[in-house]
């Protein structure tokens, strides 16, 4: 086995998430749903629905001919994000930001994992190819390219050296489509969702994952750094 074959070698991470099965989307979509009407009283329940709809009609009234235009062609993926959004943008207005934050972390606790875990190469073809800290360098050494070319991301390695691989998103699609929402927050359920599976994925192969900041909580980037454990 070569890196190149390695499952999403060389895809964007929206092309990537748009790569999910119906049947991982039914089951994130269920799990999630549960956690958040276990939120909302039934009173407030058809006030909800109704706010989601206004929230669908927001986000299908975004202008996205840009985006396409940089390559973010994966009409599945955005769907899938508009359809968060609305979702987001409906606890918000029937409760306030920061609950719908915590909410939708919440969410991510009991449906993340799977859905994420399918955007990565399994363990065990990893070390099929090699030292994992090394088969990750040249892995990720394509990402910058196939995130432009998915029009996903603005990424560039800022470190690659044996053992040692750092990359910095300066520009992410997901936080742009809760910018343009008018609810940048609800970015950042998406990036807890990463430090709740990375870790442990990438420990299990002698890998240590870090990050220090996100654009969606007002860094400068978002910095991913994996280097060999010891």
């Amino acid at each position: 086995m070569r890196v190149e074959d390695l499952a999403q070698y060389n895809k964007g991470f929206s092309e990537a998430e748009g790569s999910w099965t119906p049947e991982t989307k039914a089951k994130m979509k269920r799990e999630g749903m549960r956690v958040i009407l276990s939120h909302i009283p039934w009173l407030a329940r058809p006030r909800f629905l109704a706010l989601f709809v206004q929230g669908k009609r927001k986000a299908g009234a975004l202008e996205l001919e840009d985006l396409r235009a940089r390559g973010l062609s994966h009409e599945g993926f955005l769907r899938q994000q508009l359809e968060y959004l609305a979702v987001f943008w409906a606890l918000a207005h029937l409760y306030d930001t920061e609950r719908a934050v915590a909410i939708m972390k919440e969410v991510m606790d009991v449906s993340a994992r799977e859905p994420l875990l399918a955007c990565l190469p399994r363990p065990e073809n990893v070390r099929a190819v090699g030292e994992p800290i090394e088969v990750f360098r040249d892995y990720f050494r394509v990402v910058p390219e196939a995130a432009e070319r998915a029009g996903c991301n603005e990424i560039t390695v800022s470190e690659d050296e044996p053992g040692i691989i750092e990359f910095r998103v300066s520009w992410c699609v997901w936080l742009e489509l809760a910018e343009r929402m008018g609810i940048p927050q609800a970015c950042q359920p998406n990036c807890y969702s990463d430090d709740l599976v990375f870790p442990e994925y990438f420990a299990e192969l002698g890998i240590e994952y870090g990050r220090t900041q996100t654009l969606a909580c007002g860094g400068t980037c978002c910095d991913f750094r994996f280097q060999r454990k010891g």
